[in-house]
């Protein structure tokens, strides 16, 4: 049961190492500005293998329970589905239920939390494999495995990262937990995060926080949503930056440099200089190419 990108290395190395009664994904849904009907990649993978694929909108139907109980699953992989198992479906399959989640739980239980480990600077990740249960990510770990996260990590290249060590993982897990060789281990308490889903609205950039946490969001919303500041020529998105050391007493979001950079007071008297941009509608430039077509001089201001 998988729908995203990230649950597509997971299906096939599984489809290497098991036979795969059914694969379930999100409907195929209106996308783009042409609303043509996609097909989800997990859908569009399965399709290439020749599994049989099952979409329902909704698993709490009568109809769809059945059709799950006339698999009788050995045991069911959940990776990125996106739709919660009600209970019932959580026991029938003999081995139960597995989920490989991107975190180090209890860390991070929920919707984001590839993003979330970036927004909040934390300097490691993994992938987790635990056995499903009633609550959200809160069932016994089968098997966990460690990643650093990079200071130039963005969520796009931590979720790659990630995506292969949970396929990775699920291989080592199933073989373990069917053979008796790994037991599930409770979670700790201790601990306990939880990764809210991302909104738009947390896209625009706070110039009074320190330039470490705005440096951690854009990392963190890069690609989607991304991150936008308005300033002296209208809105713009922010795609790398980094932190730099150039203390002032600014007020936050005025320019302190322009010459061929782009370095801008943030709080707590720190900086961060911008390195690549995008105006709306067109290409992610250079901020050295996007200077020679902007006019901005020291002491304007972002976020005003």
């Amino acid at each position: 049961m998988g729908t995203p990108d990230f649950a597509v290395p997971s299906l096939k190395l599984l489809a290497e190492h098991h036979t795969i009664s059914a694969v379930y994904s999100q409907p195929p849904r209106p996308n783009g500005r042409g609303m043509t009907i996609k097909v989800s990649p997990v859908q569009r993978l399965a399709k290439e293998l020749n599994i049989k694929t099952i979409t329902p909108s909704s698993l709490k139907t009568d109809y769809a329970l059945s059709e799950f109980e006339n698999l009788k699953p050995d045991i069911v992989v959940v990776v990125a589905y996106g739709l919660i198992l009600p209970e019932t479906y959580l026991t029938i399959p003999k081995y139960g239920c597995i989920n490989g989640h991107a975190s180090l739980l209890p860390r991070w239980r929920g919707a984001a939390p590839i993003q979330r480990a970036i927004e909040a600077g934390d300097t490691e990740t993994g992938s987790c494999i635990m056995l499903m249960e009633k609550g959200m990510d809160t069932g016994p770990v089968i098997l966990s495995n460690k990643i650093n996260i990079d200071q130039y990590d963005t969520s796009l290249t931590l979720h790659d990262k990630l995506s292969i060590l949970t396929a990775r993982s699920l291989i080592k897990a199933l073989k373990g937990y069917t053979q008796g060789l790994l037991l599930p281990k409770r979670q700790i308490e201790n601990g306990v995060t939880y990764a809210q889903k991302i909104k738009k609205n947390e896209s625009h950039l706070d110039w009074t926080l320190s330039s470490k946490i705005n440096c951690n969001k854009i990392r963190a919303l890069y690609p989607f949503p991304g991150t936008y500041t308005n300033g002296p020529v209208g809105l713009l998105k922010i795609i790398k930056a980094q932190v730099i050391n150039k203390d002032h007493n600014l007020e936050p979001g005025t320019i302190i440099d322009n010459k061929n950079k782009l370095i801008v007071a943030c709080g707590e008297n720190s900086s961060l200089e911008i390195t690549e941009v995008q105006k709306p509608g067109k290409s992610i430039v250079s901020v050295s190419a996007y200077l020679n077509g902007t006019q901005l001089n020291i002491g304007d201001q972002f976020g005003k």
